[in-house]
């Protein structure tokens, strides 16, 4: 990271003999680096996406209201026996690939082995 020299802050705004047009470049210089160690403003700090302003379709109590509870049941089964079937898949998957993976071992030792009773 680079390293911020700090400018030494004069005592005096003018020196006696010298004219303003020499003070004048090293106030603004201050004024610049007053403003960038200045903390952020507060909204600085909130969400930078604006909330949305799309009207909601419905209110909750109202979807809820729709839906009967045979169907609210049905939903709800299907989700727990489609999640019941997409674990047991994907854990015999997983099976076969640590079998696999145990085989392929197995025999890169038994060959490693060999090369070595070779030897």
């Amino acid at each position: 990271m680079r390293e911020r020299r700090r400018l030494p802050r004069p005592a005096k705004l003018s020196v006696e003999g010298e004219s303003d047009e020499f003070v004048r470049p090293m106030r603004r210089s201050w004024t610049c680096l007053a403003r960038r160690l200045r903390a952020p403003p507060l909204t600085a700090l909130r969400f930078l996406t604006p909330p949305s302003r799309r009207r909601q379709r419905c209110t909750p109590g109202a979807a809820m209201a729709d839906v009967s509870e045979r169907t609210l049941q049905l939903s709800v089964l299907v989700a727990f026996a489609s999640g019941v079937l997409l674990g047991w898949q994907a854990n015999r998957l997983r099976r076969r690939y640590l079998d696999w993976r145990k085989k392929r071992l197995q025999d890169k030792l038994a060959a490693t082995q060999k090369k070595l009773d070779l030897a």
